[in-house]
């Protein structure tokens, strides 16, 4: 997954765009070691669900503006998705393509990044936003005897079975109401 996002960006962005603003850069840019640790550690815990309600670490630990935690974060899970990056030299060339130009903040936040971006990166290997798709559609029409006293009937019963990528199939058997519905819903 090296690259990703970090090798594209010539394509999606141009060259006055940043993804993180330049007035965030400048307050990573003023902020501390200890600083921009705690912010990365805030960030990481936000994007892994590991914040609380009642804990106020960010408030307490660093007084920081939601710009610079947003660019924080986009950082951290841009690392995070492309986790194949490893050496200091492509951590600094992927910061650069991000908007982090600052060689000294660079180095600053190389370190801080390779004690949150991991927890971040297990997070997203087990996230998945693959749906199912229906590849195939088996059917039979039967008819089922329904009698009252007014008489019998025979009513027609289809039986559907569904064959969706990933996933075992899905058999029902459906009226042609039920039928119809279904139908109409897979057009959509």
């Amino acid at each position: 997954m090296a690259g990703g996002f970090a090798s594209d960006t010539a394509a999606f962005l141009d060259a006055d765009t940043r993804v993180v603003p330049h007035r965030a850069l400048e307050h990573l840019s003023s902020l501390s070691a200890a600083s921009l640790q705690a912010l990365a550690s805030a960030a990481a815990a936000e994007l892994i669900g590991n914040s609380c309600s009642g804990n106020t670490y960010t408030e307490q630990q660093i007084s920081v503006d939601n710009e610079a935690l947003a660019a924080m974060s986009a950082i951290v899970v841009t690392l995070a998705r492309d986790g194949g990056v490893r050496t200091p030299v492509d951590q600094r060339q992927q910061l650069y393509t991000l908007g982090v130009e600052d060689e000294d903040l660079q180095m600053k936040l190389i370190p801080v990044l390779a004690s949150v971006v991991p927890s971040v990166e297990r997070v997203l290997q087990n996230t998945s936003f693959d749906f199912a798709h229906v590849v195939d559609v088996n059917w039979r029409l039967d008819y089922v005897l329904r009698s009252s006293s007014a008489g019998s009937v025979h009513e027609p019963l289809y039986f559907v079975q569904l064959n969706c990528s990933h996933l075992s199939p899905v058999t029902r058997w459906l009226s042609i109401r039920k039928k119809k519905n279904l139908y109409n819903g897979l057009h959509r």
